[in-house]
C-alpha cells in the first residue's frame, strides 16, 4: 500500500477520536507537530489528564510532544525510537509509528464505529481489496482467453468441413478441375484440407498423450497407495493375529488359574476340616491333662499323707534315728565307722576328728605327678611337662609357671563334656582350674597377634 493511502487511514483514525471533542486535523503531517492533538486522542483514549500548552515557539511544541512521549513510557506501551524533534520537524513515520503505539495499546473504536479496528486494520482490508479485485481480475481474462480459443477451435472445424463440401461434387465425389491449373487449386485445397486434419489429429493425440500421462502418474499413485495399503492390510492382520494368539494363551491361562483356584479351594477345604478335627483333639487332650492332672495332684497328696503317717509311725518306733526327716537323702561325703553297727553316731569329713587325723587322699594328692602335653603353633609335635598335683586342682596360673611361655598366648585343654562329648575348651583367668584328660593334660598355646 502507498505511504499516501496509509496516511488517509491514520488521519481517519486520528479524526475519529478528536470528533468526540468536536476537533479536527485536515493535514497528518502538520497539525500534530505542536503536541495538542496529540495530548487531546491521549486524554480521549486512557481518560487521564494531562496539562498541555497552548504553542506559540518552537520550545512550547517540544514540551507538549515531551509529555505524550513521557506519559506513554510510564504507562508501559512499547514505543520506537522516536524523539520530540522527529514529531515537532514533521516526520510523517516517527508520527504514523506513534500514533501506531496507542492504538495497539488502548484499542479504542475506529472510524466507522468498529471495535478494534485501527489504520493498521484498516489498511490491511484496503490492500485485501484490492487483491481480491486484482485476482479477479486476473480470472476473468483467463476465461476471456479461453473462450476465445474455444471460438477459434469451432471456427476452424468449420472452415474445414467448409472446404470438404466445396471439393465434393453433389454425388460425393472430388471434384476434378477444366484445366491443370483448377487442379492444382484443387490439390492444394486438398492437401490443406489434409494437414489441417492431420494438425487435429496431433493436437488430439497430444491431448490424448497427455491424458494418458496424467492417468499413468494417477495410476502409479494409487498403486503406490494400493502397495501402502497392502502393506498396512498385511501389518495389521499380523497384529490381529498376535492379538489372537496372545487373548487364546490369556484364556488358557486364566482356564488354569481358575483350575488352580478350585484346587486350592479345595485343598484349603481339607485343611480346614483338618485343622477342625485337630483343634478338637486338642480340647480334648487339653480335657484330658486337666483331668490327668488333678488326678495326680490328688495322688501326690494322697502320697504326701501316706508319708507323713510313715514318719509318724517310725518316729514312734526310733526316737534316737539319726535322720529325722526322710525327705532329705543321706549325704555322700558321710562314712559309717566300724562301730556303726553297734549304734554309735556318724562322723563327718570336717569333724575334729578327722581335722586332726586327715585322709590318706590328701597324702597321696601332695605326691602326685600329672604329665602335660601342649601344641604350639610353630611345632607340630607336642611338648611335654609336668605339675606335682592332681587333675582337677590345677589352675591356669600354675600351667602357665609348668610351661614357661613369655607373651600373649591362648591356652585350650581338651575337656569331656557330659552332653556333647569331647570338646576344647578356652581357660582365660589363671585363678580358674583347667580341665583334665583321662588322667592328664592334653592343651594348645597359640600365640595372640596384634592387628
Amino acid at each position: 500500500m502507498e505511504l499516501q493511502e496509509q496516511i488517509k487511514a491514520y488521519q481517519a483514525w486520528v479524526n475519529s477520536q478528536l470528533k468526540k471533542k468536536s476537533q479536527q486535523i485536515t493535514d497528518f503531517g502538520k497539525d500534530l507537530r505542536d503536541g495538542t492533538a496529540l495530548i487531546t486522542i491521549v486524554e480521549i483514549i486512557s481518560g487521564q489528564c494531562l496539562e498541555k500548552l497552548n504553542p506559540r515557539n518552537e520550545e512550547e511544541k517540544k514540551q507538549n510532544v515531551a509529555k505524550v512521549i513521557d506519559f506513554m513510557k510510564s504507562s508501559g506501551i512499547k514505543l520506537p525510537h522516536v524523539t520530540t524533534e522527529e514529531i515537532v520537524g514533521g516526520n510523517v513515520k516517527s508520527m504514523m509509528q506513534l500514533i501506531l503505539a496507542l492504538a495497539a495499546h488502548f484499542k479504542p473504536a475506529s472510524i466507522d464505529g468498529k471495535k478494534g479496528e485501527t489504520p493498521t486494520r484498516q489498511g490491511f482490508v484496503s490492500y485485501r481489496e484490492k487483491k481480491v479485485a486484482s485476482l479477479q481480475l486476473e480470472e476473468k481474462h483467463k476465461e476471456m482467453e479461453r473462450s476465445f480459443e474455444k471460438d477459434l477451435s469451432e471456427i476452424e472445424s468449420l472452415a474445414i468441413e467448409l472446404q470438404k463440401i466445396l471439393l465434393l461434387d453433389s454425388e460425393g465425389n472430388l471434384l476434378s478441375g477444366a484445366n491443370i491449373e483448377e487442379d492444382l487449386v484443387i490439390t492444394r485445397a486438398e492437401l490443406n484440407l489434409a494437414l489441417e486434419e492431420k494438425l487435429k489429429q496431433e493436437k488430439e493425440l497430444t491431448g490424448i498423450q497427455q491424458k494418458y500421462k496424467e492417468l499413468s502418474t494417477s495410476n502409479s499413485a494409487l498403486l503406490s497407495r494400493l502397495k501402502q495399503q497392502d502393506e498396512d492390510l498385511m501389518l495389521l492382520r499380523q497384529q490381529l493375529l498376535h492379538s489372537n494368539l496372545a487373548r487364546d494363551k490369556l484364556k488358557s491361562e486364566k482356564a488354569e488359574l481358575s483350575v488352580e483356584l478350585d484346587d486350592m479351594k479345595d485343598e484349603m477345604e481339607r485343611y480346614q476340616s483338618k485343622y477342625y478335627e485337630k483343634e478338637l483333639k486338642c480340647q480334648q487332650l487339653d480335657n484330658q491333662l486337666v483331668l490327668e492332672k488333678t488326678e495326680h495332684i490328688r495322688a501326690m497328696t494322697r502320697k504326701k499323707e501316706e508319708i507323713k503317717e510313715l514318719q509318724k509311725q517310725m518316729n514312734c518306733h526310733s526316737p534316737d534315728a539319726v535322720f529325722h526327716d526322710l525327705r532329705i537323702p543321706q549325704s555322700p561325703v558321710l562314712r559309717r565307722s566300724p562301730a556303726l553297727s553297734r549304734g554309735s553316731p556318724t562322723l563327718s569329713r570336717k569333724s575334729p576328728v578327722s581335722r586332726n587325723n586327715p585322709p590318706r587322699r590328701r597324702k597321696l594328692s601332695e605326691n602326685a605327678q600329672t604329665r602335660i602335653l601342649y601344641f604350639t603353633d610353630r611345632d607340630m609335635t607336642p611338648a611335654m611337662a609336668t605339675i606335682s598335683k592332681r587333675v582337677g586342682d590345677i589352675t591356669l596360673g600354675e600351667f602357665k609357671s609348668a610351661i614357661k611361655k613369655q607373651g600373649n598366648y591362648r591356652y585350650i585343654f581338651k575337656a569331656l563334656d557330659p552332653e556333647l562329648g569331647t570338646v576344647k575348651e578356652e581357660v582365660f583367668r589363671d585363678d580358674d582350674v583347667i580341665p583334665g584328660w583321662e588322667g592328664k593334660i592334653v592343651a594348645w598355646v597359640e600365640e595372640e597377634l596384634n592387628v
